[in-house]
């Protein structure tokens, strides 16, 4: 058969796998399929920075002998996908969205530890993503590769940093991909673009090279069955990985079925730091903590205590890791990526004492973080507090472009689990994000939160 691009594009992952197991369709057919809407979409997207076409069909072409064989190297064999830039693909340049390392890009000769597991599942590989500078802009700005744009509405952004695998997958170039996170590079480009982001706890999908205690890797889908079927994949050890959490043989798609009446939620309108909350998206989430409720969960609003302001020093905390990174770049490679030499500018000036007491500070925010859950299984928020803003914007307008992580950052800092949904949209379409945080290492908890409200 051939398979149109308006019927790959409303696919999940879960429904291609099963196409594959009954031979209604082949791992050719949809990756030719996905090719196509690549072509379609992305000119207008910036989605997509490499392709290769030549690559992916050998790739689906094996896939499809071990389909019909009835040997699939594993639950994603077959599924198209792409790549972020930042996580190494081998023979690829990484750029991580910027221009300075244009001229000192790493070209790794083996793939980062997610990579690595999707290409032993069989997954088709069609090539990378976009990103923004150095992962740290809530948008798909980029000195490299330009801006990133959402399907929803090619003015506004997809959101950072996974911008361009979010954009791919709303576009239906793909259904699924790994994001990465380290103050809510999965989260919120999933809330921009109408997905699910799932952001697991720290050390439950080895990572490597990781150049922050607070960075994760974690899938990006249209529902959550493909995002815990992706998860499955990622969990599995790596050596290269010494923080990696120990093995786990059960299935996370095994938790999407759990009841969870009676679970106990406190509901958070704001954060208490950060761009006024748009009046839409807190609308659209106390809704959607309402639906929760009557799904038989006990719902409690509480309030932050966080205040305007506090914030402050986990920002000054992050600037410097892209600061050490530039600074050893020559002053015209550097200077070239204007935004993030300027927003890391001020980590110039810092002390060996000055970075010892911004991590205590950021412990302390943790603690304070941590705090809001006690005597809760969950918490539930606003994913950003803010809509989609212009696409050619490092952050929402008039605001320091860290001012996009208000919602997300914390919980990287206490690596718990934390997962977007979408919970509504506004008058003109745009999606609002529900952020679901659980306890750490309560990853299928939060999968099964998600799931059941995703069910209704």
């Amino acid at each position: 058969m051939t398979l149109s691009t308006d019927a790959y594009r409303a696919m999940t992952a879960t429904a291609l796998v099963a196409a594959y197991r009954t031979r209604t369709l082949s791992p050719v057919e949809a990756t030719e399929a996905a090719l196509a809407v690549v072509a379609e979409a992305n000119p207008a997207l910036n989605a997509v920075f490499h392709l290769d076409a030549a690559a992916a069909r050998a790739q689906a072409a094996a896939s499809e002998a071990r389909w019909r064989a009835g040997a699939p190297a594993g639950p994603l064999d077959g599924v198209p996908t792409l790549v972020k830039d930042g996580l190494w693909m081998k023979g690829v340049p990484v750029y991580r969205g910027s221009i300075a390392l244009d001229r000192h890009a790493v070209v790794p000769d083996t793939d980062s530890p997610p990579v690595a597991r999707l290409r032993e599942d069989g997954a088709v590989l069609l090539g990378k993503t976009t990103m923004c500078d150095m992962g740290m802009f809530g948008s798909g700005y980029s000195s490299k590769f330009g801006p990133t744009r959402n399907p929803r509405d090619p003015a506004r952004t997809s959101g950072g940093s996974s911008s361009g695998s979010a954009a791919a997958i709303a576009a239906g170039m793909i259904p699924l991909a790994i994001g990465t996170d380290i103050v809510g590079s999965i989260r919120q480009p999933a809330s921009f673009c109408g997905l699910v982001g799932l952001k697991p706890s720290y050390g439950r999908v080895p990572t490597w090279p990781n150049s922050s205690p607070a960075a994760v890797a974690g899938p990006l889908a249209r529902s959550v069955e493909d995002a815990a079927l992706l998860l499955d994949t990622l969990v599995r050890p790596d050596a290269r990985d010494f923080a990696c959490l120990a093995p786990d043989a059960a299935s996370y798609r095994s938790a999407l079925a759990g009841g969870i009446a009676g679970t106990r939620i406190g509901f958070l309108r704001t954060i208490g730091f950060g761009p006024t909350p748009d009046p839409r998206v807190v609308a659209a989430v106390a809704q959607a903590v309402r639906r929760l409720a009557d799904l038989g969960c006990v719902v409690e609003e509480i309030s932050s205590p966080f205040r305007p302001g506090d914030e402050g020093p986990g920002e000054d905390f992050y600037r410097m890791r892209p600061f050490s990174e530039l600074a050893v770049l020559p002053d015209a490679d550097r200077k070239a990526a204007t935004v993030i030499d300027a927003w890391s500018a001020p980590a110039g000036a810092f002390s060996g004492v000055d970075y010892h007491r911004l991590f205590l500070a950021t412990q302390t925010l943790r603690a304070r973080a941590l705090a809001m859950i006690d005597g809760f299984d969950f918490l539930a928020l606003p994913t950003s507090a803010t809509l989609p803003f212009a696409a050619e914007l490092p952050g929402p307008e008039g605001l320091s472009t860290f001012a996009a992580w208000a919602n997300t950052f914390l919980f990287n800092l206490t690596e718990q689990p934390a997962i977007s949904l979408p919970c509504g949209r506004t008058a003109e379409g745009w999606p609002i994000g529900l952020q679901l945080v659980g306890h750490r290492f309560d990853d299928r908890g939060v999968l099964r939160l998600a799931a059941a409200f995703e069910r209704g």
